[in-house]
């Protein structure tokens, strides 16, 4: 086994540190755990920031690149391939006696999903990555309003300050302006641009300069106040009129912080612990409104041992984040599944968050969505790739388990149907229920006992996929599910016309990457069908309905005769299903059992997931029920199937007209090229709102440009966009909201989709 252990080590020598690999110990105290995400726009420098981490606390004894494609967190042969992270990877790390539970999620907005699921995860903590050199982007937004959606606390690093184009201030600017929060600006850094030297902690004026030539900063020069004051005057002044601002900056956000220096009484007499514990206040409340900020340069191998001492010290434990559902379980183990990986020779791979208790080692579980009782045969933790066998997994660690069949992305897992059947009734004697026996109303105290699952957003573009031929179907629908369970957003359905296999997804690069993994890890060589945007339906005018549905099967008639009326309303988003609140028709609804009226919205909400025109989910609408009437024995299958028909009719006899996704653009291009970007996205219906021009501190002209286009017209864009400015322009992009179609617009549309003219 030693021998083997070597072997591995000798043929991958920048993938493991000897102390590292034979250590197994897993940190049992939480107040000194630390659970994190990096998230960022792309190329920010994430996977570098976290390549330096790993570095510099032992894990690998040589620094991988992006650009050389061997790093440790972007494992993937499609990630070395293009040069980004595309899934999320863990790794667990020590730090100064702490433990670093640490994921690196995607930054394109193709992945978002990844991101979005340890958000939902990862509520303890997290690090905003900035480019120095282009402030606030547009992932960084989408991402920030996740970590938003989920009350996280985060601090921000500055990276990329050796850059030309690296500036601090503009950088501070752009968090106030686009962030709509306060950056407190706890580093200054020491020198600019390629002439970066370190940084200086202004919370206790401690200086960090790093010698390039020395070991990829992992060996630098640590000086103290007085040592600045006498070596470096001129910084050392500038550092103690910063450390004013952030103090005074900091009282604004915490009382107690403000209190302690009236009680000093002056500003230099600020003692370093009481300001780090401001700032940690600060940073443990997500709402402050202000934003704890580091700078560095990850690169160039600066700024980040403060960094990670940032995420010691203002970062909190497990201990300092309240779960609302951990009531219900007390000291008993509960997990979350947030991530399944299909590992070529571990099989069936599950991530789980331990959240209360402990996970051991040949153990059984009990899934709560499932209602099943499972049994994993391996316990390890997760090194990005790697996997370690390990006894145990305790609160607030991330654990790996193989051989879980049935759970999925979201499920709840705790140690035993009883523990489950505690939790169900602790839910309901919390929201003053008493126990029922009618299954829907279970399922709702089912749902007040388990977790949140993440958030899924819709899929923007499909494209159909097919499998070369009939004898590689059967592995073709294997890579489908193994894929479908590992990626919630991918979407995987049949046309009932062409009967072809469709695929959902967040964008082009997303389909990509799933037909690529499905040829080179199930060596099936699929085909891509044309690409086709995601558009919406929405009513432009309010419609009435009354209709009866009837069928007879054997000698048994099920009826529903249903009426109702479509409301538009604009910005609505999903549609919704409500009763209306007419007093007689109140007093009829309370005959009606729940489930039947749950069978009804279901199928209501069933027939608006079909539009008219092209089949496209109806939005902006609400559906009005006026009035109900079931016939006596009419099943709820019946039930859901009627109330669909139904809205299916109502819609056919609505004005409806399409809605297209449009995008968000921010696209960095050089002075010269500008006006041939503007004039290309103006052609595509696209606009430009405005634009800003900057100098880098070599006298480069650069642009940023900020505007919106429909999807359809953006489909290949970033590579059409690199040979039209030959180079010279970045675009970046997201998902901003969907817009009504002009009819010409409309009738393109359609043909394009259909293949026949209007």
């Amino acid at each position: 086994m030693r021998l083997k252990m070597f072997k591995i080590i000798k043929e991958y020598p920048h993938r493991f540190s000897i102390r590292t690999f034979f250590s197994s110990q897993i940190c049992c105290d939480s107040s000194k755990i630390r659970n994190i995400g990096i998230m960022a726009h792309i190329d920010a420098g994430k996977t570098t920031t976290t390549e330096r981490m790993l570095f510099y606390s032992g894990f690998i004894s040589r620094v991988g690149e992006v650009h050389t494609g061997d790093t440790v967190m972007d494992y993937m042969d499609q990630e070395r391939d293009r040069g980004i992270t595309i899934t999320s990877a863990a790794i667990t790390l020590p730090w100064h006696n702490h433990q670093i539970n640490l994921i690196d999620t995607p930054g394109h907005v193709d992945f978002t999903m990844e991101v979005e699921r340890y958000k939902n995860l990862l509520k303890d903590g997290g690090i905003l990555i900035l480019d120095g050199s282009a402030g606030v982007q547009a992932q960084t937004l989408t991402v920030w309003r996740q970590a938003n959606r989920n009350n996280i606390s985060r601090i921000a690093y500055i990276n990329k300050l050796d850059k030309p184009g690296g500036d601090v201030t503009r950088t501070l600017n752009s968090i106030k302006k686009r962030l709509n929060v306060k950056p407190l600006l706890t580093q200054m850094p020491l020198g600019r641009g390629k002439d970066l030297l370190g940084i200086i902690d202004l919370v206790d004026m401690t200086g960090f300069i790093w010698n390039k030539n020395s070991d990829q900063g992992k060996i630098f020069t640590k000086m103290d106040s007085n040592e600045l004051k006498n070596t470096m005057f001129n910084s050392w002044k500038e550092a103690l009129q910063l450390r004013e601002q952030l103090i005074e900056e900091s009282c604004d956000f915490d009382n107690q912080l403000a209190e302690e220096v009236i009680m000093a009484e002056r500003y230099d007499l600020v003692d370093a612990l009481n300001l780090r514990q401001g700032l940690r206040r600060i940073a443990l409340n997500p709402s402050s409104g202000a934003l704890v900020t580091c700078l560095g340069s990850s690169y160039k191998n600066i700024g980040v041992q403060p960094l990670m001492n940032a995420v010691i010290q203002y970062l909190p434990s497990p201990l300092d984040v309240s779960y609302p559902f951990l009531r219900f379980y007390g000291s008993n183990f509960c997990g979350l599944v947030f991530k399944i990986v299909h590992h070529p020779q571990k099989g069936v791979l599950s991530f789980v968050r331990v959240y209360s208790g402990t996970l051991s080692s040949n153990s059984a579980i009990f899934n709560i969505n499932k209602q099943q009782t499972e049994k994993f045969s391996k316990l390890m933790i997760a090194f990005a790739d790697d996997f370690r066998d390990v006894n145990e997994i305790s609160a607030g660690n991330i654990a790996v388990v193989s051989g879980l069949k049935l759970s999925r992305t979201g499920d709840t897992i705790v140690s035993s149907q009883s523990v489950a059947k505690a939790a169900i009734k602790a839910a309901s004697v919390d929201n003053d229920k008493s126990p029922v026996n009618d299954d829907d109303e279970a399922d709702d105290e089912i749902n007040e006992a388990i977790l949140t699952t993440p958030f899924i957003p819709e899929p923007v573009f499909f494209c159909s996929i097919e499998p070369p031929s009939i004898a590689a179907q059967k592995q073709f629908d294997i890579a489908l599910e193994c894929l479908s369970r590992e990626d919630p957003s991918l979407r995987i359905r049949q046309d009932p016309e062409t009967g072809q296999c469709v695929l959902g997804g967040m964008g082009e690069l997303h389909l990509e990457i799933i037909a690529d993994r499905i040829r080179t890890e199930w060596k099936v060589d699929v085909e891509l069908g044309k690409l086709q945007v995601a558009y919406r339906e929405i009513p432009c005018s309010e419609s009435k309905l009354s209709e009866k549905f009837e069928r007879r099967i054997s000698d048994k008639i099920h009826s529903l005769q249903l009426s109702l009326m479509i409301h538009p309303v604009k910005g609505k988003g999903p549609s919704e299903v409500h009763w209306t609140t007419d007093h007689e028709a109140v007093l009829n609804f309370q005959k009606i059992k729940p489930p039947l009226k749950k069978a009804i919205e279901k199928g209501i909400l069933s027939g608006l997931e079909t539009g008219p025109l092209l089949g496209y989910p109806v939005m902006d609408a609400i559906i009005l029920i006026n009035d109900a009437q079931i016939g006596r024995g009419t099943s709820i299958p019946m039930i859901s199937g009627g109330a669909t028909f139904i809205t299916k009719s109502l819609l056919r006899n609505t004005d409806v007209r399409l809605a297209e996704p449009m995008m968000d653009l921010e696209i960095i291009c050089e002075d010269d090229v500008v006006e041939t970007v503007q004039q290309d996205v103006t052609r595509r219906r696209g606009e430009i709102d405005y634009s800003t021009a900057r100098q880098t501190s070599e006298g480069e002209g650069i642009s940023l440009l900020k505007g919106s286009a429909p999807l359809a017209e953006l489909r290949g864009y970033s590579s059409h966009l690199r040979i039209i400015s030959s180079g010279k322009a970045n675009l970046s992009m997201e998902v901003s909201h969907y817009q009504l179609m002009s009819e010409h617009d409309q009738t393109a549309a359609i043909e394009e989709v259909t293949g026949f003219a209007q």
